[in-house]
């Protein structure tokens, strides 16, 4: 066989071994392509660095005092910024913003690939390093849907993550390169890529001292240039936008963001995370570790001074990085209000240590085994025993990025919602997704995570929040399922739920919290009947005075918010309304009013709760026998909707009382009723 025909062999072995990678890159491109272009939000803080950005460009700035019109994220400008000053150009939109974080992630596979793949490291076998750093990104690729599909977002994650990956290759092959002021130069250029990966996410600091432990190990003397240049765009950072911001910068970037409760337990879990996910990928980063160490013990030929081969100088870095980088995923994760793309740094720096084990593992095994027979023959196939265990993994972690797409329905549904908003008169608040009211023509106001940021543990106050609500400043403010109404008592005291969104106008997000707008809240303002109509009960009362009760299911007087089991209620207005909620559902009562004059042409009432109308239901009595009975409508949950009985001559001028039913036990068995009016 020629050396022809046996290199053609064994380039398309490796190939071979690289195919389950780019399976797992093909899977990538497909999530990020059916993502790319969403005009709305796929995780819910996306809107909200928009409106970072859209800060910078209407020049006010993003780290102010807290107020009901923003307070920054936690984090370093650098992302917004760019977003800012590229949105001037390209326009300010959710595509910009993802369409940076996947040049970013491009970026970062461009440095992998070369970080390993370098003619400077006289690799044996090309196709070896080349599989190996396919590997390594195939392996990155299968953890998108673990961390939750973060790479392709209008965040600063996937930038950061480019940037500290960038620094550290950029250490290796820059630091003892050139001569004279050029060599400082690169040295210096290092520095300022490390410095500015703190601007994006405070915790590039791990990677400037990373970095510049690669500058000491391998070009000591240049250490102080390092040290000057992240000292001067560090340092002088923090304290020019300190004192540009009234110290505002650093109250927001370290102290708001060190008050946040830390979890020992998610701490230490966290290594298991990491380190167990892809147990082939920390098996052999150890193993290669330990042959790593062997070939540095071995006793050096006569003559010559023990060094490793040069081979093993990717693999280096990047366990050194990896290291580093599951520290810091452990503290992220242990954080407050964290998600699993804390550990994004790990699993990248991971992979790529794993994908340059392998040729390293081929230079180690063939000293190792010395001038014996078939020393290459060795080398490669151990090299190609960890290629396999590598590509086995991305074959078993394969996944399906139809989950991570939205649907046409979304983008339908986000173009009906966003319609509503634009048709709402005065200003609107939505704390979840501030950008839908820039889509919708209007001013976007502070994010929901901006509000929990700087109150939750900690006694900061919100400017102007409490007297928003309480003036009733915006004509509607629009809720996910899970948001602020839960969490500031004056949103239930100013606003009522109003409007329950159909699931026509609910957009999904796809990373992060799974929350969905959900409802419509307007101010808690007495009813204003129209002209001609009495109020007979509006339910405003704090218990039964005038009204006969029997079991307990209607409590002790009528309600102003959901009870325990129950959905939450919309369509009253006022402050209260009756509810049959008390005890459950399984709870049953009766409560009949005083008697009143049926002096007009119609009674209407609004009714809620169940959807079986014999046992939940509202009867009207005249002359001691039921007139009229009605119960909710059909398609039941706590939505009042109006109930109209018209009212014959022959009833006309007499009395009659109402007596609310709930004689219902299932599910669902209870009854929700407001505004009695009638009407001329």
């Amino acid at each position: 066989m020629t050396n022809r025909v046996r290199r053609a062999i064994e380039v398309t072995a490796w190939l071979a071994l690289a195919i389950p990678a780019l399976y797992q890159l093909g899977l990538l491109t497909s999530a990020i392509g059916g993502r790319i272009a969403y005009p709305y939000d796929l995780e819910w803080m996306e809107g909200g660095l928009l409106h970072h950005a859209l800060r910078f460009q209407q020049g006010h700035g993003i780290y102010n005092v807290p107020s009901v019109d923003f307070i920054p994220y936690l984090y370093t400008p650098l992302y917004p910024a760019l977003l800012a000053t590229l949105g001037g150009v390209f326009g300010l939109t959710y595509t910009l913003g993802r369409v940076l974080s996947v040049l970013s992630l491009v970026g970062i596979a461009a440095v992998g690939i070369i970080s390993i793949c370098a003619p400077r490291f006289r690799h044996v076998s090309k196709a070896a390093a080349l599989t190996g750093s396919l590997l390594a990104l195939g392996l990155f690729a299968a953890v998108y849907p673990y961390v939750e599909g973060w790479y392709d977002l209008v965040r600063a994650d996937t930038l950061f993550l480019f940037l500290i990956t960038a620094g550290l290759a950029a250490a290796m092959f820059w630091s003892n390169e050139g001569y004279g002021i050029r060599g400082h130069g690169r040295v210096a250029a290092v520095a300022a890529i490390l410095a500015f990966s703190f601007f994006t996410k405070q915790t590039g600091i791990m990677y400037v001292l990373l970095g510049g432990i690669v500058v000491l190990i391998v070009a000591w003397r240049r250490l102080s240039t390092y040290i000057a240049v992240t000292g001067i765009i560090g340092l002088g950072g923090v304290g020019l936008m300190n004192a540009t911001t009234g110290g505002w910068f650093w109250v927001y970037v370290r102290k708001i963001h060190s008050a946040h409760d830390f979890n020992m337990d998610r701490f230490w879990k966290s290594y298991g995370n990491i380190l167990w996910h892809f147990r082939a990928l920390t098996i052999l980063v150890a193993i290669t570790l330990v042959l790593v160490l062997f070939t540095w013990l071995r006793p050096p030929a006569k003559g010559l001074r023990r060094e490793l081969p040069r081979q093993t100088r990717p693999f280096l870095l990047w366990t050194a990085a990896f290291i580093v980088s599951t520290i810091v995923g452990a503290i992220g994760w242990g954080t407050e209000f964290a998600h699993f793309n804390a550990y994004m740094p790990a699993f990248l720096h991971g992979a790529l240590a794993a994908g340059a084990a392998i040729p390293a593992l081929a230079a180690c095994s063939a000293i190792l085994w010395g001038a014996r027979k078939h020393s290459m023959l060795v080398a490669q196939g151990v090299a190609g025993v960890a290629a396999l265990a590598l590509a086995i993994t991305c074959i078993h972690w394969r996944w399906e990025p139809a989950r991570f797409k939205p649907t046409q329905a979304d983008r339908a549904a986000g173009d009906l919602l966003v319609k509503r908003i634009a048709a709402i008169q005065g200003e609107v608040w939505m704390p979840s997704h501030p950008w839908y009211l820039v889509l919708a023509g209007k001013q976007p106001h502070v994010h929901r995570m901006g509000i929990k940021d700087v109150t939750w543990r900690q006694n900061r106050i919100v400017l102007n929040l409490k007297e928003s609500l309480g003036s009733h400043r915006f004509s509607a403010i629009l809720f996910d399922n899970r948001d602020l109404f839960t969490e500031v008592p004056e949103v239930r005291e100013f606003y009522r739920p109003a409007l329950k969104l159909p699931a026509n106008e609910r957009p999904h997000l796809y990373t992060g919290a799974r929350i969905e707008p959900d409802s419509i809240w307007v101010p808690a303002l007495p009813p204003h009947p129209p002209k001609g109509v009495k109020v007979i009960f509006d339910f405003e009362t704090t218990n039964w005075t005038g009204w006969t009760k029997s079991g307990a299911a209607w409590g002790n007087g009528p309600e102003s918010e959901s009870l325990p089991g129950q959905e939450l209620v919309y369509g009253t207005t006022g402050q209260r309304y009756a509810n049959s909620m008390h005890g459950g559902d399984a709870a049953t009562g009766r409560v009949t009013s005083p008697s009143f004059t049926l002096d007009g042409s119609q009674l209407s009432l609004k009714l809620g709760g169940g959807t079986d109308a014999t046992k939940l239901r509202v009867e009207l009595w005249v002359d001691g026998q039921i007139y009229k009975s009605g119960g909710p409508p059909s398609l039941g949950g706590d939505v009042l909707r109006e109930l109209t009985w018209e009212l014959g001559e022959e009833v006309r001028g007499k009395t009659g009382t109402l007596v609310l039913v709930d004689d219902a036990t299932a599910a669902d068995g209870h009854l929700d009723v407001d505004d009695v009016w009638l009407w001329d």
